[in-house]
């Protein structure tokens, strides 16, 4: 009796597959535009976002174009099983993967308020300054990975600050990097973003873990806004 491996798949992802099967059967042909990003939601039952995702994921194959205002059009067919499997390869969702994030860090931050040294603490205030003075997005993603590390890190349990390190490893995959440019998210967290780190590095300094859950949540609120909310086909809010 044959068998077929079970597999697990992210919703994002079987939407990716269900359209490029459509390209590989020919039925979408090379320069056709993908239906909108409301119409692809309605028709698979699926939100936005994942649409979105999946629209982001099937560009990183080789699969479609993806351009602010233009929505997705179609490029060539999948090249054998090569392109499904950069499908398959392309990692966590980056809006599951920032509400995973809001789950962790807020309790991440309390703890880190009732624990942090004095030295943790300086710590955090230079990374602060590091972010300020950052010269470009880049080098302001590395500042921003530290930052949440050295909060972990001040928690005092180890597993906590590998959890966290894990999560943020994520968020250097291609597919984050390239739907954090289309939402706006990246290059201007900059600014968006440095108020609500000072928020969460004051309430830590002060040892006020309501205070430093409240502020992290505020601040993965709004990145969870901005990934989710920016539409490919206007660039305005979904």
């Amino acid at each position: 009796m044959p068998f077929q491996a079970v597999t697990s798949q992210r919703l994002y992802q079987q939407v990716a597959a269900q359209i490029a099967d459509l390209v590989a059967s020919g039925e979408l042909k090379p320069g056709d535009r993908l239906p909108a990003e409301r119409e692809l939601s309605l028709r698979l039952g699926v939100s936005r976002p994942t649409v979105r995702e999946a629209m982001i994921a099937l560009e990183l194959a080789g699969l479609v174009e993806v351009r602010v205002g233009a929505g997705a059009t179609v490029l060539a067919r999948p090249g054998g099983d090569r392109a499904l499997m950069r499908l398959a390869d392309a990692g966590a969702g980056p809006v599951e993967l920032v509400r995973a994030r809001l789950v962790i860090e807020p309790e991440v931050a309390a703890e880190a308020a009732r624990n942090a040294t004095p030295g943790q603490i300086a710590a955090l205030s230079a990374t602060l300054d590091a972010m300020r003075a950052a010269p470009d997005s880049s080098a302001h993603r590395a500042i921003d990975r530290q930052f949440h590390r050295l909060i972990a890190e001040a928690t005092g349990n180890a597993v906590l600050a590998t959890l966290v390190e894990g999560l943020w490893r994520e968020m250097f995959s291609p597919l984050f990097e390239r739907m954090g440019r289309l939402s706006g998210l990246i290059p201007n967290e900059h600014t968006a973003t440095l108020a609500q780190h000072a928020a969460v590095a004051k309430a830590i300094a002060a040892h006020d873990p309501a205070a430093a859950r409240a502020a992290m949540q505020a601040h993965l609120r709004a990145v969870e806004r901005i990934i989710g909310g920016a539409d490919i086909e206007t660039g305005d809010a979904a």
